[in-house]
C-alpha cells in the first residue's frame, strides 16, 4: 500500500464497516477499518455535541435536570403522566390533609383524613349510612329525623324492648317516683282519671277502702281477731273477740304513714291499757264500736271510750 496524503483522500458521507482506512504513525503507513476506531473504545471528557440518535440502555448516572423534557414510561421507572394536577405537586412535597383537599375536586366536608380504625369525627352528616355494630359513645344530636332532643344535666336512659314501638299521638308528660312500674291493661283500654267522674263498663274490683260522696266502705267483709297482748288489724273495721288486755295495736299501712282511724266491733269483753300505745284505758262493751284514733306524731291510738 503506497503512503497518500489525508488531503488527498476523497470525501466520503460514510464509512463501511469493512472499508479500509490508511493511518500513518511516524514513517509507517498502516491499515484500519471503522471497527478498530469505534469498538471497545474509551472516551474521556469527550464533547459530543448534540447527537442525532443513540440508544443509552446500558448508561446510568444520567442527569435529571430543568433541560429534561418527554414523558417517562412506568416502564422506566416514571409515571407516565406528561404532568401533575393542581396542588398535587404541593402535597407530593407535604402531604398533610389540608393540602390532599386542594389536591382533590370531588371531596366534601373539611378536616382532617379519616381512616378505619377509631376515627374521630366532628359534626358529621352521615347520609343512609349502614353500620354494623357501631360504638357511638355519648351523641349530642339536638334533633333525630325532626325529632327535638333535650339534652339531660347529665344522663337520661330510654329503653324500648325488642321488636316494640312507642307512638305518641299528642304532646304529653309523664311525671312519677322513681323506680316504679305502672301496668296497662292487656287490651285496648282508656285509662281513668281521678279528678273527674269516670264510667266504668264490666266488674271492677278495688282493694282497700273506697269512698263515694263522702261516705267510706271497705272493701270486704271485717274480719274477726282474738284480742291478745298485741293486735295487728289489716282492715278499717274489725270483730274482736275474746277477753285478753290489749297493750299494742300494730297499726296497718297507710294509717302508720299518715294518721287514721279503724272501727273495733267488740264480740268479748276485753280491755286496753297504758302499757303499750294505747293513750287510754278503757273497757270494751260487746256490740258497740270502738274508734281508734292513730297519731303518728304521738304514734299513739286515741280510743272513742
Amino acid at each position: 500500500m503506497s503512503t497518500v496524503k489525508i488531503a488527498d483522500l476523497p470525501v466520503a458521507t460514510s464509512v463501511a464497516d469493512i472499508a479500509v482506512l490508511p493511518v500513518v504513525q511516524g514513517d509507517i503507513t498502516q491499515q484500519a477499518t471503522k471497527t478498530t476506531f469505534l469498538t471497545g473504545v474509551t472516551l474521556t471528557n469527550p464533547n459530543i455535541g448534540t447527537p442525532s440518535a443513540g440508544t443509552l440502555t446500558n448508561c446510568t448516572g444520567l442527569p435529571i435536570d430543568g433541560g429534561t423534557f418527554g414523558t417517562l414510561p412506568a416502564s422506566r421507572g416514571g409515571t407516565g403522566l406528561t404532568s401533575l394536577g393542581t396542588n398535587v405537586a404541593a402535597f407530593l412535597q407535604t402531604p398533610t390533609s389540608a393540602n390532599l383537599a386542594a389536591a382533590l375536586t370531588n371531596e366534601t366536608g373539611s378536616g382532617f383524613v379519616v381512616f378505619s380504625t377509631s376515627p374521630t369525627l366532628t359534626s358529621p352528616t352521615l347520609t343512609t349510612p349502614t353500620m354494623t355494630t357501631p360504638v357511638l359513645g355519648v351523641a349530642t344530636a339536638t334533633s333525630i329525623n325532626k325529632v327535638a332532643i333535650t339534652a339531660p344535666a347529665t344522663s337520661a336512659t330510654l329503653t324500648i324492648a325488642n321488636g316494640k314501638t312507642l307512638t305518641a299521638n299528642n304532646s304529653i308528660t309523664l311525671a312519677g317516683t322513681d323506680s316504679t312500674v305502672m301496668t296497662f291493661p292487656s287490651t285496648t283500654a282508656t285509662i281513668a282519671r281521678t279528678d273527674a267522674a269516670q264510667t266504668f263498663a264490666g266488674t271492677q274490683t278495688f282493694s282497700g277502702a273506697q269512698i263515694y260522696a263522702g261516705l267510706k266502705a271497705t272493701s270486704a267483709a271485717a274480719p274477726t281477731i282474738a284480742s291478745a297482748t298485741t293486735i295487728a288489724p289489716t282492715t278499717q273495721i274489725v270483730f274482736v273477740s275474746g277477753t285478753t288486755a290489749i297493750d299494742t295495736i300494730t297499726p296497718p299501712s297507710p294509717i302508720s304513714l299518715g294518721g287514721g282511724q279503724i272501727t273495733i266491733i267488740p264480740t268479748g269483753i276485753f280491755t286496753t291499757t297504758l302499757l303499750g300505745n294505747i293513750a287510754l284505758a278503757s273497757t270494751a262493751v260487746v256490740g258497740k264500736a270502738l274508734i281508734m284514733t292513730y297519731d303518728v306524731t304521738t304514734t299513739k291510738w286515741y280510743p272513742s271510750y
